[in-house]
């Protein structure tokens, strides 16, 4: 076959698929109907097959690189590059991730239930026994904090340093915490158990430290603002650990890694939704809480970010779809 007979008999099927190219480039491929879409795959198998002749009979031909670039970017928009649109982030934001946080929430339930649990644990015990805070508390924070304890009791007032060393130690502490988690899953879920005990403890504890000093007003006046934004988003990465988990321990019919293979996009997506909560609550944290705003405003906006962030897990994405 001559090269201007194999254009001409695939002509129409090439040119119908970079229309449908820039289309998908243009509105997003999600935006193609399902007919539009089957025949966008036909088109691009048929480029495909006709790309291998072209490169076996006219290598080099400006045919032959044509249909390169052609089948390359058809196949970008069909296997690989709409994930990574802007739109498709905000479509995962605005409405994926909230259907996803309901549909998964018995794993994170029992997360926040862990956490929770530890957080009552740690302080009761640590506002009992001032020894048991001296030995979960990390060292940074126990020389800033629990070592200056009678001192604290006495004045009423933690030194001024007390607060960045909390500040940066803490969150450091809840990414660390947050990724194990999340890996914890393949331990069967032993490590996102012992992060949920752990982190929640040393909140406890911390609390009760500053309640002994008379100070839970301070306290919590610097950990909620940002902490109604930081603690959810750790028990989602914690909920996403125990999604791994169940895979693990409750495979049904499959094996353990097909199970495990089915269930770690599910997990994936659900800790990749975190990470805009971390960023925002480590901007309230740097730029809100240091600053000398009344310590009952900060709980207010605390408790305004945390209805906030409710609402956005409850009411995006509801309809007929879900």
């Amino acid at each position: 076959m001559q090269e201007s007979e194999f254009v001409d008999s695939g002509r129409d099927s090439w040119e119908r698929l970079a229309r449908a190219v820039r289309s998908a480039r243009r509105d997003g491929i999600t935006k193609a109907g399902a007919p539009a879409l089957k025949q966008m795959h036909e088109d691009y198998r048929r480029a495909a097959a006709d790309l291998a002749y072209a490169q076996t009979h006219f290598g080099g031909s400006p045919t032959h690189e044509y249909l390169n670039r052609l089948v390359a970017q058809a196949h970008g928009e069909l296997y690989g590059q709409a994930p990574r649109r802007l739109s498709a982030v905000w479509r995962f934001l605005a409405r994926d991730y909230p259907r996803l946080l309901r549909t998964e929430w018995r794993p994170i339930a029992l997360a926040g239930a862990l956490m929770i649990g530890a957080i009552a644990i740690g302080y009761v015990a640590a506002y009992t026994d001032y020894s048991f805070a001296r030995l979960l508390l990390p060292q940074q924070i126990r020389e800033g904090v629990t070592d200056n304890f009678q001192k604290t009791k006495q004045s009423g007032a933690l030194s001024s340093s007390v607060y960045p060393i909390m500040s940066a130690q803490i969150g450091v502490n809840n990414v660390q915490v947050a990724i194990m988690a999340f890996a914890g899953g393949i331990t069967f879920g032993a490590f996102t158990v012992y992060a949920m005990l752990m982190n929640g403890a040393l909140l406890g504890v911390l609390a009760a430290v500053f309640a002994q000093a008379r100070l839970s007003m301070d306290f919590w006046a610097f950990i909620v603002p940002h902490g109604s934004i930081e603690l959810p988003a750790i028990i989602i990465a914690g909920g996403a650990g125990f999604k791994l988990a169940s895979a693990l321990l409750f495979p049904g019919d499959l094996p353990r890694a097909a199970a495990l293979k089915a269930a770690a996009p599910v997990a994936t997506r659900l800790l990749l939704g975190t990470v805009p909560l971390f960023v925002l609550a480590a901007a309230i944290e740097g730029f809100f809480t240091p600053t000398p705003v009344a310590a009952e405003a900060k709980l207010a906006v605390g408790a305004v970010m945390f209805g906030l962030l409710l609402a956005y897990a409850l009411v995006p994405g509801r309809g007929s779809a879900e």
